[in-house]
C-alpha cells in the first residue's frame, strides 16, 4: 500500500532523526512484508503553519523524535509506532477536516491540536468515534469536567494552575493592581477568566483587560490602557508573534511596571526575536527553560537533559521551548498506556491513560479518572530573562 504524502513526510522525519541520533534505521516503521508486527497507528493534528506555528513545529518535531526513540528500543508491545501528522494551519475548520481524514484510518489515538480553539473543534468528532484524544493545548476546558470529557486528555499544565502561579508571584511582590492583555481567542479568554477567578485571585485587582489578535502588529492601545489604569503589574496571556508585539509597545511607551507572560511565551523564539528588549521580562514556564539550573535530585533532571540534548542534535536551529516537551510527553504517555492496557483497543487505552504515572519533560504526570492532565503547580517556575537567557526568578 502506498503511503500518503503526510505519512511519508513523518517517516522521513523519523528516519532523519534516527540517523542523526545513531538509532537503528531498521526500527523506523514501514509497511512492508516480513514486519514482525503491524504498526500501532497514531494520528496527529498540529499547527505547523499559521499563527500557532511556533507551537506546532516543535510539537511535531518532538512527536517524531519520541517515535524514533521508542521504535529504536523495540516499539511498544512488540509493535512499532507509526504516526501521521496533518497540519491544521492554526485553523479550527482545517483541524476538523484533518481529524475526519485520520479517523478513516482507524488510529488508536489522536494527538492534537496545538491550539485550544482547534482542540475544542476536534473533540466532538474524536469523542463520538471513541478514540482517546491527547491535546497539546492549554485551556482546562479541554478536559473539564472529566465527567463529560471521558476521551479527552492533555499534556500542558492547565491555565488555571498557570494563573495561580503568576498570582502567587505577584502577591509576593505586592504587585496587586494588574493590567491584563490576552490573545483574542479561547486560549486568552479562558486565561483571563482563570486568572481573575482562580484559587489565588483574592487580593488581586484586574484594573484593565484588553484583547489582542494573534496576528496583531501593534499593541499601543492595550499598553496605553495599562499605563492609564496605574497598574502595578502587566500580565500578558498570549504566544508568539503577538507576545513580541506587546513587548515592543511596552518598551516604546516607557512602561515600568513588571511584565509577566503566561507559559505561551516560554520559547527560545521570543528572546531570539526580541533581543535585548526582553531582558527583565518574567515568564511562567515549565522547567525546560531552566533545566541546567535544576538540582541533580530534581525528578525531571534526567529526562530534561536527555530530551534537550536529543532535540538540539536533531534540530540544531530550532531552539528549545515548552511546546516540544508537550509533543514528546504525549507519545511517551501513550506508550505507557499501551503497555498498561496490553492492547491497542482504544477503549482499553483510554482506561489505561487514567492510570499513567510518568515523569516527563513537562512535569511529573499522575493521571486519574478525575484528572486528565495530572500535573501540579510544582511543574511550573516563574523565570526572568537575563542577558536574553531564562533564569529562575527570585
Amino acid at each position: 500500500m502506498q503511503s500518503s504524502p503526510s505519512r511519508s513526510k513523518v517517516i522521513v522525519r523519523a528516519a532523519a532523526i534516527a540517523l542523526v541520533l545513531g538509532l537503528p534505521l531498521a526500527l523506523v516503521p514501514a509497511n512492508h512484508a516480513g514486519a514482525a508486527a503491524e504498526p500501532y497507528f497514531i494520528g496527529a493534528v498540529l499547527s505547523e503553519s499559521g499563527p500557532g506555528a511556533t507551537l506546532g513545529r516543535p510539537n511535531a518535531d518532538s512527536v517524531a523524535l519520541a517515535v524514533a526513540e521508542i521504535n529504536a528500543a523495540g516499539g511498544v508491545n512488540g509493535h512499532p509506532l507509526q504516526v501521521e501528522v496533518l497540519d491544521d494551519a492554526s485553523n479550527p475548520t482545517t483541524a476538523v477536516s484533518s481529524v475526519r481524514q485520520l479517523l478513516d484510518k482507524h488510529p488508536i489515538a489522536i494527538i492534537g491540536s496545538s491550539l485550544t480553539q482547534s482542540t475544542l473543534a476536534m473533540e466532538p468528532l474524536v469523542d463520538a468515534a471513541g478514540i482517546p484524544l491527547i491535546s497539546l493545548a492549554s485551556s482546562s476546558q479541554i478536559i473539564e469536567p472529566e465527567s463529560t470529557h471521558k476521551w479527552d486528555f492533555k499534556m500542558p499544565i492547565t491555565d488555571t494552575r498557570v494563573g495561580t502561579v503568576i498570582a502567587e508571584y505577584l502577591k509576593k511582590k505586592n504587585s496587586t493592581k494588574v493590567a491584563f492583555v490576552y490573545r483574542d481567542d479561547d486560549y486568552g479568554k479562558s486565561g483571563l477568566e482563570h486568572f481573575k477567578n482562580g484559587p489565588n485571585a483574592k487580593g488581586l485587582d484586574v484594573v484593565a483587560a484588553d484583547a489582542i489578535a494573534a496576528t496583531a502588529s501593534d499593541a499601543t492601545t492595550q499598553l496605553t490602557h495599562a499605563k492609564g489604569a496605574n497598574a502595578t503589574a502587566l500580565v500578558v496571556w498570549t504566544t508568539m508573534p503577538s507576545a513580541n508585539v506587546v513587548l515592543k509597545a511596552y518598551r516604546e511607551l516607557g512602561a515600568t511596571m513588571p511584565i509577566v507572560y503566561s507559559d505561551g511565551a516560554a520559547t527560545a523564539a521570543f528572546p531570539n526575536n526580541a533581543g535585548a528588549a526582553i531582558d527583565g521580562v518574567l515568564i511562567a514556564s515549565t522547567k525546560i527553560t531552566v533545566a541546567e539550573q535544576l538540582a541533580k535530585s530534581d525528578p525531571q533532571k534526567r529526562v530534561l537533559d536527555h530530551y534537550i540534548a536529543a532535540f538540539n542534535k536533531a534540530y540544531p536551529k530550532d531552539g528549545i521551548s515548552i511546546f516540544g516537551g508537550f509533543g514528546y510527553d504525549a507519545v511517551y504517555v501513550l506508550k505507557a498506556a499501551l503497555e498498561g492496557a496490553k492492547s491497542a483497543d482504544p477503549a482499553k487505552v483510554r482506561d489505561a491513560l487514567e492510570r499513567v504515572a510518568y515523569t516527563g519533560v513537562t512535569g511529573v504526570y499522575r493521571l486519574s479518572p478525575t484528572d486528565h492532565n495530572g500535573l501540579g503547580s510544582d511543574s511550573l517556575v516563574v523565570t526572568q530573562l537575563v542577558n536574553q537567557k531564562f533564569v529562575i526568578a527570585k
